[in-house]
């Protein structure tokens, strides 16, 4: 027979001293195990599941220095991506993107008591902050769902019927050293889009600092808003918006204005379209349009002499990127976006009643579960405040 191998320490055996030899971990120096641990990724139980290892692991995680050091990082971070908002009788929070041990309990999410209604539907999230809209009631809610800061406010007189609204929520802390993504204690605005009987768009802005609304501003430009608000998304300092008229209805933060541009071809024939930002960080915008089984991605770019022009930057096949068998379909009436993250890049897809999110850098997906007859959802992304995930575990 063949000769049984011999066994090392740690596979079962006990040395003559009766202790266990250290592994290889824990015998890594104090600095180097300190700049180790500060590459652990942003999700909320990163620390946490460092914490078990060992006591010196431990020790480490919950030192008020590292903690500090740690939470510098952030710059350089891009907030997780924590779940998502959705309508289905009411307003709820969908977790299930996140494996449990990233997932935030669910009593530290705070929804207001009054979205429990059936008026109130969400506009869009960032910065760790959800802006939603009481169309009956005429009324905005901001709120932080991680810390439960909320504060309401009254649509501008000015805004009257129809009574299509969009918005959008930003952070407005000027700070160089911010970190986007832990803006629950930073001030906010607050931009709200519509347009007047003769269709021509207007926009009003609402700062926290000053507690007060700006000066309507319009344009001339005609345009139709959707009947469904559609979230904004935010490349560089200025707003996008997606119109009903093969059109893009954009607003300028810095400048104060707002203008209406011509989308790429083929906008007005499906409908299932989503404003994303341009690859590699390049000026502009793109568009991701949704055939499926097809994926386009289309920019815009700008020539010297000042002309914007549309082009295909790529055609992305989705039965194998999405992992759908090559078969008879069925409910193909329902192919839509469903949302788009603008933090770190994911679109999610609605393909026969099953959702998908799909990372568009890597064109790497996921199927999500309980996701079925959703109609639109609103990710929301956020850092988890310093130090909370790992004290409650450790209580």
């Amino acid at each position: 027979s063949p000769e049984a191998p011999v066994p090392l320490p740690g596979d079962g055996d006990t040395p003559r001293n009766g202790r266990r030899p250290p592994a290889p971990c824990e015998s890594l120096p104090l600095d180097m195990l300190w700049e180790i641990l500060l590459l652990l990724p942003p999700q909320p139980s990163s620390r946490l599941l460092a914490s078990l290892v060992s006591r010196r692991w431990r020790g480490l995680a919950t030192d008020p220095n590292f903690i500090r050091q740690f939470q510098a990082r952030r710059r350089s971070w891009k907030p997780p991506l924590l779940g998502f908002f959705e309508r289905r009788r009411k307003i709820v929070f969908n977790q299930d993107i996140l494996h449990p041990p990233d997932r935030v309990p669910a009593e530290r999410i705070h929804i207001p008591f009054g979205m429990a209604s059936r008026g109130f539907e969400v506009l869009g999230c960032r910065g760790g902050r959800v802006l939603a809209l009481h169309r009956v009631l005429r009324q905005l809610i901001v709120f932080a769902p991680i810390t439960g800061e909320q504060r309401y406010l009254a649509v501008p007189a000015e805004f009257g019927p129809p009574s299509i609204l969009y918005g959008a929520v930003l952070c407005a802390a000027g700070e160089q050293d911010h970190v986007h993504g832990h803006c629950h204690c930073s001030p906010f605005k607050v931009v709200l889009v519509s347009h007047r009987r003769d269709h021509q768009p207007q926009a009003c802005v609402f700062s926290s600092e000053t507690d007060t609304w700006s000066n309507i501003i319009s344009t001339k430009y005609p345009c139709e808003l959707h009947g469904d608000s559609v979230p904004a998304t935010l490349i560089g300092n200025t707003l996008y918006w997606l119109l009903s008229c093969n059109a893009i209805f954009w607003f300028d933060l810095d400048m104060q204005s707002l203008a209406v541009i011509m989308g790429p071809p083929g906008m007005n024939e499906s409908g299932n379209y989503r404003i994303i930002k341009p690859e590699d960080g390049a000026d502009g915008l793109a568009i991701a349009i949704f055939l499926f089984p097809n994926l386009q991605i289309w920019q815009r770019v700008i020539n010297s002499q000042g002309i914007a022009t549309w082009f295909l930057r790529k055609t992305v096949e989705m039965h194998s990127t999405l992992g759908i068998p090559h078969q008879t379909r069925r409910k193909v009436w329902q192919d839509k976006v469903l949302g788009y993250d603008e933090d770190n890049d994911v679109i999610i897809l609605y393909v026969d009643d099953s959702a998908y999110m799909l990372e568009l850098k890597q064109m790497q997906s996921r199927k999500l579960n309980g996701t079925r007859s959703m109609k639109q959802c609103h990710p929301f992304t956020s850092f988890y405040p310093p130090g909370e995930s790992l004290k409650r575990a450790m209580v």
